[in-house]
């Protein structure tokens, strides 16, 4: 299930006293859930900017793989309806020592449930004229459909009022320049506990089950509009000396700009089942040859 760490914190504040400090008092003003909800109008979005890393020891600055993402979202008034974005992936680069190949630039866009890739990097052949490919959500993955929900891999929904109010209120607040500065965290302990529903661990992609070790910790920037300038999330799967840990960095700008994303030209998409179908046509067995045995 979407967005595991996000519903579970939404349930936590029922169970979890918390006071707010003065600076949270002072948020209270400009409150990010009900800043970010009046984004949701049609034809309006945000800028996204977004890096995740992953990391073999929580104190670790070497990072293994790790994904950029950037691009644009679209609201509607119930929330994220379209993006546009490009998404690359790079591999562990050597100790000391610049990543050995160039990222390869992904672009997807989603117009409702409808998500199409860029057939251009598409490692089959692809039929002339045709340059998006569309895929049923159930064969995107688990990242790739997180990725064209929001734009983003942070394990906090931060355009579900609900989840961002449960976020503050488990949150210590202080005021920095130009907003206010909240930081949390909750154990997977604590979302097994609570959670009414099964949710699978992004970065390894087991369920969650109340032995699970584990935590998500925030760091959220607002403006004094309340609304997100920066999210920095740690996902630390495990314990021991070297856990797995998942450090997503994500920028938020331009809230409210006029956008309108749409789908490409018809007559350059092709279905995912069309293309393995042609796929299977360019590949067709070639007749044996008497000579060889």
């Amino acid at each position: 299930m979407r967005r595991w760490a996000a519903l579970a914190v939404a349930v936590l504040i029922a169970s979890v006293p918390v006071t707010a400090s003065p600076a949270a008092a002072q948020a209270g003003t400009s409150d990010p859930a009900r800043a970010i909800k009046r984004q949701f109008r049609n034809e309006h979005g945000v800028r996204i900017s977004e890096t995740s890393r992953y990391f073999f020891d929580g104190k670790s600055t070497v990072s293994g793989n790790w994904f950029r993402i950037k691009g644009s979202l679209q609201f509607a008034p119930s929330g994220p309806v379209a993006a546009d974005f490009t998404w690359w992936a790079l591999s562990r680069p050597k100790p000391g020592e610049p990543p050995s190949e160039k990222p390869v630039p992904y672009r997807v866009i989603r117009v409702g449930e409808d998500v199409y890739d860029a057939a251009e990097h598409y490692p089959g052949p692809v039929p002339d004229g045709k340059k998006w490919i569309r895929f049923p959500n159930k064969h995107r993955g688990l990242m790739n459909r997180d990725m064209a929900r929001d734009v983003s891999l942070q394990p906090i929904d931060v355009y579900d009022p609900s989840v961002m109010r449960a976020v503050l209120k488990r949150s210590t607040s202080d005021p920095v320049s130009g907003g206010f500065l909240y930081r949390g965290a909750v154990s997977y302990k604590e979302l097994s506990r609570i959670s009414k529903g099964a949710f699978v661990n992004p970065i390894s992609g087991r369920p969650i089950g109340g032995k699970s070790k584990g935590r998500v910790s925030w760091r959220l920037w607002t403006g004094r509009d309340g609304l997100p300038k920066r999210l920095v999330t740690a996902d630390t799967t495990g314990e021991g000396r070297n856990p797995l840990v998942k450090r997503t960095d994500t920028h938020y700008t331009d809230w409210g700009f006029r956008l309108a994303v749409t789908a490409p030209p018809a007559d350059e998409v092709i279905d995912e089942a069309d293309l393995l179908e042609y796929v299977r046509e360019q590949n067709s067995p070639i007749p044996e040859d008497e000579k060889n045995t």
